[in-house]
């Protein structure tokens, strides 16, 4: 808000209102000269003779304002700046170096006003010259922080082109251990079965005298079991994984679909036993490949079973709560647990238990972990051995 007119104005101390002109002009906080239209100076300030070095008598009338300017820019004062002064009468702040007695160098601004006289003929240039040293340093800081951004930049662009390259290469190289293992899987499936079919026909035709011969047979026929179990494995996951790239993603309504899981588990009295928990308030729904869900979730919950502890009842907790960009999918057991210290870096390898009196593939964990990287999310596990097992599946949406 402005004061009225009619209020008094502060009083001031005299001695402001009484500066010299001429104190003023010689030590401004810029440099100011003045030179012929040749540029030969006739007059220069105190600021700029204690910038340039020189006593004032070695600058008037003996050297002209082009002369105290690195050869550059005398060039462009001379090429440049006089031409376009003669034309428009002014120049505003053109970047020049000076040239000090000691011969070090001072930057400035210059800006010029060009007088005429009553015959609009050049009388005189007046020269108004800023030290501009701070920011010089300041654009040379940008220019250097400039080059070292544009150098990340580039090693950065390499860098994502390698990563790239790379990707591609894992990929192709995935694609073809994926068709390798089908390929083998598939060509080995019919021999490994005329081989069990001839020694089912071999223990029953054949007598063996030898004491020691049921325990070896027994042996063969455990190891031959264990090579179609992981020929079958192995099949089936590179089968679902070529099944899975050729299914669209769907929005599925849990507690009807994890349901229908639960009953298909529900075949023994021991199983029937078990009680389950589920919680989908939160998140009542989530985008996946149908078979992908259902194949970690049956593998989860089979395992909750299969791996329940026997001196308690099985109990299972299914929920979902919402994580960053997406849901986390929670399955709690309180089964037999697993040593993650021991286990942990080895939890999700192929063909890997941790529990061998228990029968198994190995494979479960395995496809449940690939099938969650596959949805673009990841698993995390915690668990204490003999109280239970939490697996969270994070996945986006």
């Amino acid at each position: 808000m402005s004061a009225p007119d009619d209020e008094p104005l502060p009083e001031l101390d005299l001695r402001l209102t009484q500066e010299d002109p001429d104190d003023l002009y010689e030590y401004a906080p810029c440099g100011y000269c003045s030179c012929l239209p040749d540029g030969t100076l006739v007059k220069l300030n105190h600021t700029l003779l204690d910038w340039l070095g020189y006593r004032r008598e070695e600058l008037v009338a003996r050297k002209s304002l082009p002369q105290l300017l690195t050869t550059g820019g005398r060039l462009h004062y001379e090429t440049y700046a006089v031409p376009l002064l003669l034309l428009q009468g002014q120049v505003r702040e053109f970047s020049y170096q000076l040239r000090r007695k000691d011969g070090s160098t001072l930057p400035v601004l210059l800006n010029a006003t060009l007088v005429r006289d009553a015959n609009t003929l050049p009388l005189v240039v007046r020269v108004t010259l800023f030290d501009i040293t701070d920011r010089r340093q300041y654009e040379q800081e940008l220019l250097r922080a400039k080059a070292v951004a544009e150098q990340q930049r580039e090693q950065l662009a390499r860098v994502n082109e390698q990563l790239t390259a790379k990707n591609e290469q894992l990929t192709r190289i995935n694609a073809d251990l994926d068709s390798f293992v089908y390929t083998a899987s598939h060509d080995l499936k019919q021999p490994i079965h005329n081989m069990a079919g001839l020694f089912a026909e071999l223990k029953r035709a054949a007598t063996f005298h030898d004491p020691e011969a049921a325990g070896m047979v027994q042996m063969f026929d455990t190891a031959l079991q264990q090579i179609l179990t992981t020929i079958d494995g192995l099949t089936q996951v590179v089968q679902l994984q070529r099944e899975l790239e050729q299914v669209p993603q769907e929005i599925i309504v849990l507690t009807p679909f994890i349901g229908e899981i639960i009953r298909s588990l529900q075949v023994s009295s021991r199983e029937r036993q078990a009680t389950f928990a589920l919680d989908f308030e939160a998140a009542p729904r989530l985008r996946m490949t149908r078979p992908g869900l259902h194949s970690m979730l049956y593998n989860l919950l089979s395992n909750a079973l299969r791996y329940a502890d026997p001196l308690r009842r099985p109990h299972v907790q299914v929920s979902t709560a919402p994580a960053d960009h997406g849901i986390v999918l929670t399955v709690q057991d309180n089964g037999r647990g697993i040593d993650l210290e021991r286990y942990g870096r080895e939890l999700f390898q192929l063909f890997r238990r941790f529990h061998p009196d228990v029968p198994g593939s190995g494979m479960g964990l395995y496809l449940v972990n690939r099938l969650a990287h596959q949805a673009g999310g990841h698993v995390e596990v915690s668990s204490t051995p003999g109280q239970g097992t939490t697996f969270r599946i994070y996945l986006p949406q």
